[in-house]
């Protein structure tokens, strides 16, 4: 097969049909103009015999005596030699031949010559035209004429010669021209896998040291307690507490990376909005109590949607816990709710020190963080949430303000 690609075959096939066409709207173009100039030569040679034997006609009426050699018109012959495209002419008064310069046996033309020369006929390579015309009175005199068009076949077989060698010349280069496309695009294809296949492996990569980093931290904590509470022999509650958290920590990442690699199915079931303020701030206000962060949540109407209850609560609050963690302390967040006649907003505004400009173009991507742990996950997963309950995730960030809007439909009713 040429290409392998059909699309390319497609387009090959539809350039070379127009191709052709071109081509032959081409050898009509050239049979067309050849055909129109044999007719003006033949019209053009008519007008001047007309008016060549109107005037001979004229002389002789007007003379008291004809000379012997203007009696016919075989002097006219001579003057027919200087148009060599002329095969014959045959001028007749009724019956009467005044002149036949057609070679032998063409004056014995078939009827339909005569029939349809008046509008102009092709046959064998001549051209005929015909009329009647009367210069003189009571003279009425039919005219003939035959134009040479074997010099207009040739040139148009020519044509046609030339015409097929470059088409065969043209499709011959338009077919190497889309085989080097469709080579191209298979290396462009190849090339795009290969790139993709050490995209991943660098992703791998860097999630295999970050899962060290992360995970190495946490381990650690939880051994050295271990090994402090093996020594004192006796258990200590703050010890525990630290390897709780450190546990949950794992949890979290855990639950993180299970959720990028696997995906997640969504189970939607009516939720009402309230109480998940209600528990988001039960869950979160004593953390910002200890960063000193005024942790405000907005008491709305009691608005029903068709949520994921667990993703959705997981969603609100990884995009919490990165506000609290971008003021650090002594700031504002609210969570807010704002309802639209075909949507519901959850809205979280802070008043920390904002994002760049150019980290907000990859917020949403996988494995981005401007933080020192963390896997930069977080945030995908939040958009992935939202956009698997057929919502979209909005960010506007500047110094001082930074808003989250997770933009949720609300059910048809």
């Amino acid at each position: 097969m040429l290409f392998t690609d059909k699309k390319h075959r497609f387009v090959f096939l539809i350039a070379l049909v127009i191709f052709f066409l071109a081509t032959l709207a081409e050898l009509f173009l050239i049979r067309t103009v050849l055909e129109k100039n044999a007719i003006r030569n033949a019209r053009s040679a008519f007008i001047f015999l007309e008016a060549r034997i109107g005037a001979y006609l004229e002389t002789l009426r007007l003379l008291p005596q004809v000379p012997e050699y203007l009696q016919d018109l075989a002097w006219l012959t001579d003057e027919l030699q200087g148009q060599p495209s002329l095969v014959g002419v045959l001028v007749k008064e009724g019956n009467n031949v005044l002149l036949d310069t057609f070679p032998e046996g063409f004056f014995n033309l078939p009827p339909e010559v005569f029939e349809k020369c008046r509008q102009g006929l092709m046959m064998n390579e001549v051209y005929f035209y015909c009329g009647e015309f009367e210069s003189v009175p009571n003279r009425r005199l039919f005219l003939l004429v035959g134009i040479d068009l074997s010099y207009e076949h040739q040139v148009f077989k020519e044509a046609v010669i030339l015409t097929l060698l470059i088409f065969l010349t043209g499709g011959v280069l338009l077919g190497l021209a889309f085989y080097y496309v469709d080579r191209l695009s298979r290396r462009q294809e190849e090339l795009e896998r290969r790139l993709s296949a050490s995209e991943k492996l660098a992703a791998m990569g860097k999630l295999s040291a970050m899962i060290a980093h992360e995970i190495r931290n946490p381990l650690n904590s939880i051994l050295m307690g271990l090994q402090y509470m093996a020594e004192m022999g006796e258990l200590s509650p703050e010890v525990l507490q630290t390897i709780r958290q450190e546990a949950e920590r794992l949890t979290e990442l855990t639950g993180e990376l299970l959720s990028y690699t696997k995906g997640f199915e969504i189970h939607p079931e009516p939720v009402s909005v309230r109480q998940l303020l209600e528990e988001l701030k039960l869950k979160l206000l004593p953390r910002a109590q200890i960063q000193n962060i005024d942790f405000q949540v907005e008491t709305v109407p009691d608005i029903v949607l068709h949520l994921d209850r667990r993703w959705v609560l997981r969603a609100l609050e990884n995009v919490i816990r990165n506000a609290f963690e971008a003021i650090g302390k002594d700031g504002h967040v609210w969570l807010r709710v704002e309802e639209r006649p075909q949507e519901v907003v959850f809205l979280i505004e802070d008043d920390g020190p904002g994002i760049p400009q150019k980290d907000q173009e990859h917020l949403f991507e996988p494995f981005f963080t401007t933080k020192d742990s963390g896997f930069g996950l977080g945030l995908y997963l939040v958009r992935k949430v939202v956009e698997a309950h057929g919502g979209r995730v909005e960010v506007d960030s500047r110094k001082g303000r930074t808003v989250f809007r997770l933009v949720f439909p609300k059910p048809h009713i």
